[in-house]
């Protein structure tokens, strides 16, 4: 008896073969000019990729910057504003603070002008850790709670990472 050739096992095999021939007749067809764009836009999004786990480490890496704004009471002695500054000016030797500048809010004319606060400070840290001590050091506490004393509220905090 003569053997018939199994097509169904035969279909497999020769649609893999017609598949391979067709994608590789596809690949040769493919425009140089946008085979480069591809590249490029491939190099792009491992750029963006990066950038964007740079940002999401941000606040676990880089220099962070805190500025304090501080509104006084009304009626200071100039030995009680002396004494305030040269509070402020202590925190510079806690552990972890670096370049501490401290200052009057300066009235420019500017229209954009907040006139809140009299006293603005800022310092920078070496990330987020650092941060952290020295907001529970106990030299930090001591300095904050003796400035309560010469505020008229709360201060103003912003603290940005940076570049």
């Amino acid at each position: 008896m003569l053997h018939q050739p199994n097509l169904d096992n035969m279909k497999s095999p020769l649609f893999l073969l017609l598949f391979a021939i067709f994608l590789t007749a596809c690949q040769q067809q493919v425009d140089p000019k946008l085979q480069e764009e591809l590249s490029q836009a491939r190099i792009r999004l491992q750029e963006v990729e990066a950038e964007l786990q740079q940002l999401k480490a941000g606040p676990e890496k880089g220099r962070l910057v805190h500025l304090v704004f501080l509104k006084t009471k009304e009626g200071l002695t100039t030995e009680e504003m002396a004494g305030l500054l040269g509070s402020i000016r202590q925190l510079g030797e806690v552990k972890g603070v670096d370049n501490l500048e401290i200052g009057k809010i300066a009235d420019t004319g500017d229209p954009r002008f907040i006139s809140d606060h009299d006293i603005a400070f800022q310092m920078s840290f070496a990330n987020m850790e650092v941060y952290q001590a020295y907001q529970v050091d106990p030299d930090h506490e001591k300095i904050r709670n003796g400035l309560k004393e010469f505020l008229s509220g709360p201060p103003a905090v912003y603290d940005y990472w940076a570049e």
